[in-house]
């Protein structure tokens, strides 16, 4: 019977979705009558909400131009550059299926990084009550600006602080506890993310912890704070500090600040606040992480990292969504929503002689290979990155974005050749980046 009913429940989903193609035609159910959303996606569900079925998906596609130290691997380093690509580009199934089983998939195209995988294969049971419990490979929540979506934060990327951090990255295969409030809520996790013991065959563990919590909320304006804490438990497998400067681009540069060949400890906690009146909002996290480790002749190459980053925005007819369980933001309560912004973001990076990299961490071939173009070694080095941008949202499935940002590195030789031409290190730059967003 079982097998029946979600049998007929899928097939009724099917022939619901071609009548809709073919504009005729009449759709039956052997179970409860079913109610179909087109506004975002294609949703198909049961009245008695014990099925449901949503094809969603989402395209980002950036146009960058960058120069400085980001373009210092084109054929003219550090010139303006630009370059066009698809920073997202992903399809979705989810659902619920016997009241308290849900289930995701999502395929992603990512060409800088991953080209296309599935990164999203989860099951959730939320029968509990006091908790739903997640399985499989999903995205963590941790951190304000991380948890809310790709799709609905504030700048075209997120603030430079998460390229260092370890304890936003996707599961390859986790548990994920959850319990929301009204207002508040706590997370635990334990995930595993493509480490292995160091003499052994087995997975390595890392564990993440999430409070959130809104102890003022009214209509549209509320108070968030935040605490996570994420430990990546290495076992003397690589752990390095690496950052873009918030610029993205064909070649996906980034650069290492420290490289601790074999961590034994990976340590981290982000603090989290925000706050929405009207149309104004604000937020700032602040974070900690410590590496301790050698590298690969046994040399000490422990490494301290520590930094924040403030925002604020205004947004003209209307405001942001917020979702209190979760403690996120999301998108707008109206199309035809403008928003600007401010943002400061900045890191300091004290690592151990041992885990400094004299070119960056360059690979073969690049323009900074086998080059010491750091100042020195026994320093540390000083992130800052200064972002405006405006965001609009002409339709509920559209956001267009245009970003400037300006960055700098500190302890970097700038009087180092990179080339036979006399080009010599530099230490800044700027970039303008544009996006165009399509959500269903």
């Amino acid at each position: 019977m079982i097998r029946k009913h979600f049998a007929g429940f899928a097939a009724s989903a099917l022939a619901m979705a071609v009548s809709a193609q073919a504009f005729a035609g009449t759709v039956t159910t052997d179970g409860a009558d079913l109610v179909i959303n087109t506004k975002s996606g294609l949703e198909v569900a049961t009245t008695d909400k014990e099925f449901s079925f949503k094809l969603g998906g989402k395209l980002q596609w950036d146009a960058t131009n960058f120069d400085g130290l980001s373009a210092v691997d084109e054929n003219r380093p550090f010139d303006s550059t630009f370059n066009t690509f698809i920073r997202r580009g992903e399809l979705s199934v989810e659902g619920v299926a016997y009241t308290d089983w849900g289930y995701g998939l999502r395929v992603s195209y990512d060409g800088n990084e991953d080209g296309t995988d599935v990164d999203r294969a989860f099951i959730t049971y939320t029968g509990l009550g006091f908790a739903d419990i997640t399985v499989g490979q999903y995205g963590v929540d941790y951190g304000l600006e991380n948890t809310t979506s790709s799709s609905w934060i504030t700048g075209i990327e997120r603030p430079m602080m998460y390229d260092l951090l370890n304890g936003d990255e996707d599961t390859k295969f986790g548990v994920n506890v959850m319990h929301a409030g009204d207002n508040y809520g706590l997370m635990a996790q334990v995930g595993h993310y493509e480490q292995y013991e160091s003499e052994g065959n087995d997975e390595l563990f890392g564990y993440t912890l999430r409070a959130n919590w809104a102890p003022y909320m009214n209509g549209t304006d509320v108070v968030h704070l935040g605490a996570n804490y994420h430990s990546s438990n290495p076992d003397d497998n690589r752990a390095r500090a690496r950052t873009r400067f918030g610029v993205r681009s064909d070649t996906d540069r980034s650069f290492t600040l420290a490289d601790t060949t074999e961590a034994s400890s990976d340590k981290e906690w982000v603090l989290e606040s925000g706050a929405q009146f009207g149309a104004f909002r604000a937020q700032a996290e602040y974070f900690q992480r410590t590496i301790s480790g050698e590298n690969n002749v046994g040399a000490p190459a422990d490494v301290d990292i520590d930094g924040y980053y403030a925002q604020m925005s205004y947004m003209f007819n209307g405001v942001r969504k917020y979702k209190a369980g979760a403690g996120k933001w999301d998108k707008p309560d109206q199309a035809g929503a403008v928003e600007l912004f401010v943002r400061y973001d900045t890191a300091t990076v004290d690592g151990d002689t041992a885990s400094v990299d004299g070119d960056l961490g360059a690979g073969a071939g690049t323009t900074l290979a086998g080059l010491n173009v750091v100042a020195d070694a026994n320093d540390d080095f000083t992130t800052k990155a200064f972002v405006v941008g405006v965001n609009y949202f002409p339709v509920p499935a559209v956001r267009m974005s245009l970003n400037y940002i300006d960055y700098e590195l500190d302890n970097i030789n700038t009087s180092v050749a990179v080339n036979a031409d006399g080009d010599t290190m530099e230490d800044d730059g700027k970039a303008i980046v544009g996006r165009l967003q399509y959500v269903f």
